[in-house]
């Protein structure tokens, strides 16, 4: 009997089944029916348990990083850009690049910021647990807010009308008066939030009455009450859907509004309450981290929003939030207790992962090797070992396909190409197999026969590494080279001898071909590159593109060097490469998935979830489909994202801060695109026709334009963010430069070179006449050199002697100096130092610290007034008497004869 796994037909029971009593067979029909209804509940189940995959990143900030404390109480960013934090104590704020601390006091206790709001273009407004402050941004100075009537209260909402601003506390609502910095009592309600509806209303949260919208009547504050369902909640937050539905939290749990009336849908005790880029619904809590709220059939339900196993969000305190805030840029900021703050960055392009069904938890299981799709859009896909699959995008599944006489496991599917209903399958070591299949069952094929050619050096057996079609032709490329075969005339021609792993032709038929050794031929030529190449594309110009081992790399001619191209402090190993419609390149890597323009030059890359395996993308398997859609094979399965369908991050925010260090000319630009920020970037331009946008990385840049000519500049501003999209509304500059560096620098460097010039003309000057004085005394003192000089002169033209005499002469006046240390000194073993000393000297060590001794004694003896003792202990003598019979044995004369002898020497006639 033939088994299944995963799977099973009724028929193959029907045997059994016959024997067993129709009670028996009833219950075993009634079990069927259940498991099914219960496997199709769980795969419902699980279809709205799936949320859309975003590429995201992680990340945490704590005191280690600046934060002034790790409980974070909220949350705010201005219309700059600027985050700003309120801690249990006192202020902070980010840049994008560091985070700065604003203490209130000096004291130990510090201010517990509650809330956080921008009262006008200088000031913020924080409500705080020891009254209410005013913080000047440009003066980094608080001052306190006075209420009229001596209110207390916390501030917990602000919010404008007709340029008056209206101030929200538990004590009521007040007008502030910017001249006075006080607040005058305008209303007794009680507030504890505040949101603007997508209509413009004000909507004010109460503490037990709902929640009410304000408006002026007459130049009066007036409140009426909304939303009858809520007017005996206490309110904590109030939001507002893409389409302006509602969204409250009350101290009872989370309020949905569904055909016009509030309904309490979630219940439970939450901390905060926000609304993703997404329209998700995301809750704080005070123990479960981010939960997420979906609908199941007519219910409500909760899940996690991420996982909780990871780097980030693995610690008691992650899981209680105090505040969730959604920055313009669309990443949303965790404010824990005693945990710091935590970060979500998510950009809005969305992808598919597509797994085996038969996957199992060897490695191998998800290792793709190809990717092909035919003329009828069907994809296939080729693993290690586990054989042939095509792709069902309803199913989000890889379905395996079986092939009538062949085993699936034994198959290791390199290459797959589809003509009319033929699948040619590319193998490792089992050569090119042939089969037919149905247009209505795509699981099952029908092998047809083996494609090779024994005349031409094409093998039964041979290892395949990648089927191309050119012109009605199929190419060829494995390790025995290079082959092409016409599907009409079935004939196959060897083209290259080469192991090939790629080929394809360009626009003027010229072959290039990616040899095993990752090495690029162009019509047989080699191309010098010096690095690894995976794969390549023809650019509109004539160019080349290399995914490479050393990044992007741009060919425009095979006589000269690439160009590369990374992300910021990066070396990206590409391993693939395409083009979408709007003619960005796309890119699989070792990390990830990259995306590159090819006029600002920036990066863009997105993480999988699920580790370094599921970013892992395989050598040049990448597919651009019919529709589209980019399919990357994995070490994990297949992963795709169509690129035309997604919406990118929302345009960044940047400030820039004109005359640095006083200079006029000098630009600090802060881009305050915080989703991703490590890949932003800054543009920059000269404002004259010719003129062209020039990228900088990184979110904080400095521009200083202090070198330029005399005269005015006007200069253009912006900022790019993650996904390289810039903001159009950039900022322009004027600044002028009266007195050119660039003048100054040339007049510097003129009497630099006249100094220097002076000052070599002199110097040569002197050295000649110091050697022509010199050459008159040498000629009337000229010491003879005696045997011993020349012996220790010829020595220190050796390397190896040169460095044991140096040691040995800065160890002279050691009298305890001896072999051990000499060998320590010269880093060598007893055997090796001796054995090189015996070549050269035929000395002994001991013989050669003698003989430097020695001879060192014999010049002191000759230039010093020192006596003969002091000579001897100098050199390092125990005894005055040794040295002197060691010196009578050298030079055969005593110590104290030898300056007589020695003068007596050096004034014989020549």
């Amino acid at each position: 009997m033939r088994y299944k796994i995963g799977s099973y037909n009724v028929g193959d029971w029907e045997p059994f089944l016959f024997f067993l009593s129709l009670d028996f067979r009833k219950r075993i029909r009634m079990h069927r029916r259940i498991v099914t209804y219960i496997v199709v509940y769980l795969f419902i189940c699980s279809s709205e348990l799936q949320a859309t995959q975003y590429f995201q990143k992680l990340s945490k900030f704590t005191t280690e990083h600046g934060v002034a404390n790790n409980t974070i109480l909220s949350l705010f960013q201005d219309s700059c850009g600027m985050m700003w934090i309120g801690t249990y104590e006192g202020l902070c704020s980010y840049n994008g690049s560091e985070f700065i601390s604003y203490p209130v006091t000096d004291s130990l206790m510090g201010y517990a910021i509650h809330f956080i709001d921008r009262i006008d273009n200088k000031q913020l407004i924080l409500g705080t647990d020891k009254g209410n402050l005013l913080f000047s941004v440009h003066d980094r100075s608080f001052t306190p807010l006075f209420f009229s009537n001596q209110g207390s209260a916390s501030v917990s909402a602000l919010f404008r009308i007709n340029n008056r601003a209206f101030i929200g506390t538990q004590s009521g609502i007040y007008e502030y008066e910017p001249q006075t910095h006080t607040a005058i009592i305008r209303d007794n309600h009680s507030i504890s939030c505040k949101q603007i509806s997508p209509e413009g209303k004000i909507c004010l949260g109460s503490e037990e009455q709902g929640i009410w919208e304000a408006k002026l009547k007459d130049s009066v504050l007036s409140l009426s009450p909304v939303y009858p369902e809520l007017q005996k909640e206490k309110v904590l937050s109030i939001q507002f859907k893409s389409d302006g539905t509602p969204v409250v939290l009350t101290e009872k749990g989370l309020w949905l509004q569904q055909n016009k009336k509030f309904n309490l849908e979630i219940r439970g005790s939450f901390s905060s309450l926000i609304l993703s880029q997404q329209n998700e619904i995301l809750l704080g809590t005070h123990g479960d981290f981010i939960q997420q709220v979906y609908q199941r059939g007519s219910k409500f339900v909760l899940k996690d929003y991420i996982s909780r196993d990871n780097e980030i969000l693995n610690d008691y305190y992650d899981a209680q939030i105090n505040v969730l805030f959604r920055d313009l840029s669309g990443a949303l900021w965790i404010g824990t207790n005693r945990a710091g703050l935590d970060k979500i960055d998510r950009k809005k392009i969305t992808f598919n992962k597509y797994k085996s069904t038969i996957q199992s938890s060897e490695p191998e299981a998800g290792y793709i090797n190809a990717l092909a799709q035919g003329e009828d859009g069907n994809i296939w896909i080729g693993t290690s070992g586990k054989g042939l699959h095509y792709l069902d995008e309803k199913k989000k599944e890889l379905i395996p396909v079986t092939i009538s006489g062949v085993r699936s496991d034994s198959l290791f599917i390199e290459a797959i190409l589809q003509y009319q209903n033929t699948l040619y399958i590319g193998t490792r070591f089992k050569g090119i197999i042939t089969a037919k299949y149905s247009s209505k069952d795509f699981s099952k094929l029908y092998a047809s026969g083996r494609l090779f050619s024994s005349e031409v050096g094409l093998e039964k057996e041979d290892y395949i590494y990648a089927l191309k079609r050119f012109d009605e032709k199929l190419y060829i490329c494995s390790s025995k080279g290079t082959f092409v075969y016409g599907f009409d005339d079935q004939i196959m021609v060897k083209i290259d001898s080469i192991p090939s792993i790629n080929v394809k032709l360009d626009s003027l038929s010229n072959i290039w071909i990616l040899s095993s050794y990752m090495e690029l031929y162009h019509n047989q030529k080699k191309i010098e590159l010096g690095m690894e190449v995976s794969d390549f594309y023809f650019g509109d110009n004539n160019d080349v593109w290399a995914a490479t081992s050393k990044g992007l790399a741009l060919i425009n001619d095979e006589n000269t060097k690439p160009h590369f191209y990374n992300p910021p402090e990066k070396v990206i190993e590409f391993t693939s490469i395409g083009k979408d419609k709007e003619g960005q390149f796309w890119l699989g890597s070792r990390m990830g998935i990259y995306r590159f323009d090819p006029q600002s030059k920036l990066f863009a890359d997105y993480q999988i979830p699920g580790g370094s395996k599921a970013n892992s993308f395989n050598h040049a398997k990448l597919l651009h489909s019919f529709s589209g859609e980019f399919y990357w094979g994995s070490n994990d399965g297949v992963v795709s994202i169509i690129p035309s369908a997604n919406s990118y991050l929302p345009k960044p925010l940047f400030e820039v801060i004109q005359g640095k260090h006083d200079n006029p000319s000098v630009f600090e630009v802060y881009n305050y695109s915080f989703n991703h920020q490590a890949e932003n970037g800054i543009a920059y331009r000269f404002s004259h026709p010719d003129s062209s946008w020039k990228y900088l990385s990184g979110n904080h840049s400095v521009l200083d334009f202090s070198s330029l000519g005399k005269g005015s500049y006007q200069l253009d501003i912006s900022a790019v963010n993650a996904d390289g999209i810039m903001n159009k509304d950039y900022k322009s500059f004027q600044f002028q430069i009266k007195n050119s560096l660039n003048a100054n620098i040339t007049l510097w460097f003129i009497f630099l070179i006249i100094l220097t010039g002076g000052s070599l003309w002199y110097w040569r000057t002197r050295q000649m006449l110091l050697s022509h004085v010199a050459g008159e005394e040498d000629e009337s003192i000229s010491l003879p050199e005696t045997p011993e000089d020349k012996i220790h002169k010829e020595w220190m033209k050796d390397d190896f002697m040169q460095k044991a005499i140096l040691i040995i002469e800065d160890n002279l006046s050691n009298n305890s100096y001896g072999v051990n240390e000499l060998y320590a000194g010269m880093q060598m073993s007893k055997s090796n130092f001796y054995r090189k000393l015996k070549t050269i000297t035929d000395l002994s060590p001991n013989e050669l610290i003698r003989f430097i001794r020695l001879w060192k004694s014999s010049k002191l003896l000759v230039e010093s007034k020192l006596s003969v003792n002091e000579i001897a202990y100098d050199v390092g003598f125990n005894s005055p008497s040794y040295f002197t019979r060691c010196f009578k044995q050298q030079f055969g004369i005593a110590p104290s004869e030898y300056k007589e002898h020695y003068d007596t020497y050096c004034c014989k006639p020549a």
